[in-house]
């Protein structure tokens, strides 16, 4: 499956890695002394201080090189079967490949990547109609959650904002912008999540809204979806503003089921993928 991608202009994985750059000569505006002069005023006293910070430098890569990354997968910059080559993305992040390897043994536990050999050949995994399903599956049940305890603690002024959100929403969707649409739709549930006024139950349920960013751009690059989907969060946002938690949660519910069978609708079968590939060779 290959989604599209709303990003435009040069790739976001090298935004990240001149970021990464800066953030390892500044914090706060302040700059960090560079681990070579440190080893050079190191003492017998500060040693312990220059592997801690040593330490800290590698954790802080590793932790951009992961993100970056992560979200490349995510907005479809780099597809499914895409090969990663640790080189490559440690020259385009400026980074050494200790981080790189860090980031992509943490995507694999993730199942977002896999290794194919043991000479350390790395893909993309597969985006699959299972995967979707169990993901879009377990966001009914965060969602729902979500939106019942908004509905009893959100407050007037996020309501306001829930509002502006709907109509900024209509307004992108209308003139067809799939990353003002995928940006809309993203403020529309961090919202719902943060007035849940719960923490936990909001980091859960926004990692796994980023764990679904490849599957939400395929369905709202559909324009009906994408309407569908703008009048599924004008009528979510109806039921929060008169305090109807039932009905809010029924409609978060079919919400999230509604993106389910449209995405069956797109996702093509591993099996229908390869007779698709057969057929285009044949022809080729």
């Amino acid at each position: 499956m290959s989604a599209a991608n709303p990003y435009t202009g040069r790739s976001r994985l090298e935004l990240r890695g001149r970021r990464a750059l800066f953030l390892l000569t500044s914090v706060g505006g302040r700059s960090i002394i560079p681990p070579t002069v440190c080893r050079i005023r190191a003492t017998e006293h500060h040693k312990e201080d220059l592997v801690a910070l040593n330490t800290l430098e590698f954790t802080r890569m590793g932790n951009l090189a992961y993100q970056a990354i992560r979200d490349a997968i995510f907005s479809g910059e780099f597809e499914s079967g895409t090969r990663l080559n640790q080189d490559d993305l440690a020259r385009r992040l400026g980074v050494s490949r200790a981080p790189i390897r860090d980031a992509l043994n943490r995507l694999e536990t993730e199942g977002l990547v896999q290794t194919l050999s043991r000479a350390g050949g790395v893909v993309v995994a597969e985006a699959t109609e299972q995967e979707m399903a169990n993901i879009y599956e377990l966001r009914a049940i965060l969602d729902t959650a979500c939106t019942r305890l908004a509905c009893e603690r959100i407050g007037e002024d996020d309501l306001t904002r829930l509002q502006q959100i709907v109509d900024e929403t209509e307004r992108v969707t209308t003139a067809n912008d799939l990353q003002g649409i995928v940006q809309a739709h993203a403020e529309f549930h961090y919202l719902i999540y943060a007035a849940s006024a719960n923490p936990e139950l909001t980091k859960v349920a926004k990692n796994l809204w980023d764990r679904s960013y490849r599957y939400r751009v395929l369905a709202l690059s559909n324009v009906e979806n994408a309407r569908r989907g703008l009048a599924q969060h004008r009528a979510i946002l109806g039921a929060l503003q008169a305090r109807n938690a039932d009905q809010a949660v029924a409609l978060a519910e079919e919400h999230d089921q509604s993106s389910i069978r449209h995405l069956r609708s797109r996702i093509k079968p591993p099996e229908d993928r390869a007779r698709v590939g057969v057929a285009t060779a044949a022809g080729s």
